[in-house]
């Protein structure tokens, strides 16, 4: 095959992989989940990285077929090199940054029922067994597609990376499980999602802060969180009673995250309570501004917030828990300051965002009053939706039995509490005098006397 016949078919290749949700050949739609499977074990000078690819992923690049349907096993093979190399392609890996070229030493299709990837012994010895009889009655949607590649290695102990580009445009649907085996150390289990970027198959200490700092600061990214700190801030004047709150409340959620990353917390309705808490304050927050806004009473609320809300982001780091390699601690703590940096940076936008529209458009009483309102209103409607979904959680939840979990849970809401408690006990210079409320106002021009704000 000629050099611009073998581009056709590298490119043939690239198309399928990256079909468009529900396109597939003969009108077939791709299943809900597409899983490959694959083992990495570095060995004698060279990577070994086994692939078991779904054909439904390969339904349009052009498999010779035969009778109604079948694949002609008998002039597959070329195809199938073709397909190998196309796939080391999609697949890539680094030894210390410097991208890997993989050389194709296997590539056969397999039956269903073939469950020789179970383990990465039996898959290599599959992929260097026999291959299917010629005559077997294979549909061409319903096998696999299992290749042997190969990357030569400048040392037994290099650093390796990889990153998976297949059908980025399928999103979470499509992943690929894979079992890194390296000399003389445990083997690591991922879960590799189109588009993740480059994943260290044993990451080092500065690889795994960053990776866990930038997915912490991503995960906390919330509208809802925005929103609540947004309602937080409104009434009051000054940043460093405010910044006070904040770090509490981020240290609070720091802990249940932690906890429920770890798995003392594990209840499937955690992230539903988390957003219920969360627009449910929302609701309070408003009513408060447009009343009697007070800095001790939102202390408690946060506290019991940030609570909360760690049993939603721990789900999100127990997630990401399978690229922290040996970095644990490491990985833990840079996920939380992540998390930390997040609410900091919301907070501080929140209050800036505010003091500027008080300042520019809407004086302080009526800039409360307007942001109160639309913002209580919108976490009202929030607060019911997650509302209804809680009760579905809690209704299949408690088939198993509500008491254990809620105790756990009632345990770690106690430093929540507790921290809530505390607020009443600062020094008075924590007061602050918050923006005049509708009610304040109300009150002054009822009683004749004119209002400051």
């Amino acid at each position: 095959m000629d050099s611009k016949a073998r581009y056709l078919w590298v490119i043939a290749l690239s198309a399928v992989l990256t079909l468009p949700r529900g396109a597939a050949a003969n009108g077939a739609d791709l299943p809900p989940e597409v899983v490959l499977q694959g083992f990495a074990k570095p060995e004698d000078g060279r990577l070994r990285l086994l692939v078991r690819v779904p054909l439904v992923l390969l339904s349009s690049f052009g498999l010779p077929k035969r009778g109604p349907g079948y694949l002609d096993l008998a002039a597959v093979d070329e195809p199938l090199k073709q397909a190998a190399a196309a796939t080391g392609r999609q697949i890539e890996l680094r030894e210390d940054g410097v991208p890997l070229v993989p050389s194709a030493r296997e590539a056969r299709i397999s039956l269903l029922s073939d469950r020789s990837f179970a383990s990465y012994g039996a898959a290599l010895a599959h992929l260097q067994g026999a291959r299917l009889p010629i005559e077997t009655d294979l549909f061409w949607n319903q096998g696999f597609f299992d290749t042997l590649l190969e990357y030569p290695l400048r040392s037994p102990s290099s650093h390796l990376s990889i990153r998976m580009n297949v059908a980025p445009e399928l999103g979470r649907r499509l992943k690929l499980q894979l079992e890194f085996l390296p000399d003389r150390k445990p083997a690591r289990s991922y879960v590799l999602r189109g588009g993740s970027g480059w994943i260290a198959l044993d990451p080092r200490w500065y690889e795994a802060a960053w990776l866990f700092a930038r997915t912490g600061f991503v995960d906390a990214i919330s509208l809802e969180r925005f929103v609540f700190l947004l309602c937080l801030v409104a009434p009051f004047r000054h940043w460093r009673s405010l910044l006070a709150l904040v770090l509490a409340l981020s240290a609070l959620q720091a802990l249940t995250l932690t906890a429920t990353a770890q798995g003392a917390v594990a209840t499937r309705w955690l992230a539903e309570i988390s957003g219920l808490g969360l627009a449910a304050t929302v609701v309070l927050f408003a009513i408060g501004n447009l009343g009697a806004p007070n800095l001790r009473r939102r202390w408690f609320l946060s506290a019991v917030v940030g609570s909360l809300g760690g049993f939603g982001l721990g789900a999100l780091l127990a997630d990401a828990w399978q690229f922290a390699g040996a970095q644990t601690v490491i990985s833990l703590a840079s996920f939380n300051i992540g998390v930390v940096l997040v609410e900091l940076a919301s907070a501080a936008l929140a209050f800036a965002a505010v003091r500027l529209l008080f300042a520019r458009v809407l004086g302080p009483p009526l800039g409360v009053v307007v942001l109160s309102a639309v913002l209580g209103h919108a976490a009202w409607h929030w607060m019911i939706d997650r509302g209804h979904q809680f009760g579905h959680e809690l209704d299949h939840a408690g088939q198993a039995g509500l008491g254990p979990a809620l105790m756990v849970i009632a345990l770690w809401l106690l430093p929540a509490l507790v921290a809530g408690a505390i607020a009443w006990f600062l020094p008075r210079r924590f007061d602050e005098a918050p923006v005049a409320s509708l009610l304040a106002v109300l009150r002054r021009n009822g009683d004749g006397r004119p209002t400051r704000d």
